[in-house]
């Protein structure tokens, strides 16, 4: 009988005792330490410790699971930081070209009856002032992307930092 009520006996096989004696020597634990952490082990991880091979492969699923879990949660904050506020900028953009198409079509043709009434060398004037304004236009639109792509760059080092990104694996733990 135990002087201490908060400790139990059991009887275990010599060949069991023997394998804990050693382990718990080898890991500097004493007997009591190393049975007490054996049965935690198996009985937090519902796992039958008379089955090897399926215990092997209940614990390589759960690291699998945590791992796909930090995958999915990885891909959340992308999702979040990146990816929708890239569909916004679009959307953005799209809206913006479709009012200024709009508002072409009715310049163009409230000028058209215009330019009618201007002669050859007024209409060359007219063309040649037009190419000018779209080389600027798209010098303009190639600096601006140029820009964005910059800003974009320096913003995918934050972006990584949040979220799943940083946590330990548990099965690095």
């Amino acid at each position: 009988m135990p002087t201490n009520p908060g400790i139990k006996s059991i009887a275990i096989p010599n060949a069991a005792h023997h394998l804990m004696s050693k382990e718990a020597k080898r890991l500097k634990m004493s007997q009591a330490e190393y049975t007490a952490a054996a049965i935690s082990y198996f009985a937090q991880r519902g796992l039958n410790p008379a089955e090897t091979d399926s215990r092997e492969g209940q614990i390589i699923m759960q690291q699998v699971k945590k791992l796909g879990d930090r995958v999915f949660s990885y891909m959340q904050v992308q999702e979040r930081s990146v990816l929708l506020p890239m569909l916004e900028e679009m959307l953005r953009s799209r809206i913006t070209l479709e009012r200024v198409l709009r508002m072409n079509e009715i310049l163009v043709n409230s000028l058209s009856a215009g330019l009618q009434q201007l002669n050859e060398t007024q209409l060359k004037q007219q063309r040649e002032g037009l190419l000018k304004l779209r080389k600027q236009n798209e010098e303009m639109i190639e600096a601006q992307v140029k820009e964005a792509v910059a800003s974009s760059k320096k913003q995918e080092p934050q972006a990584l930092q949040g979220g799943a990104v940083g946590e330990k694996s548990e099965v690095n733990k």
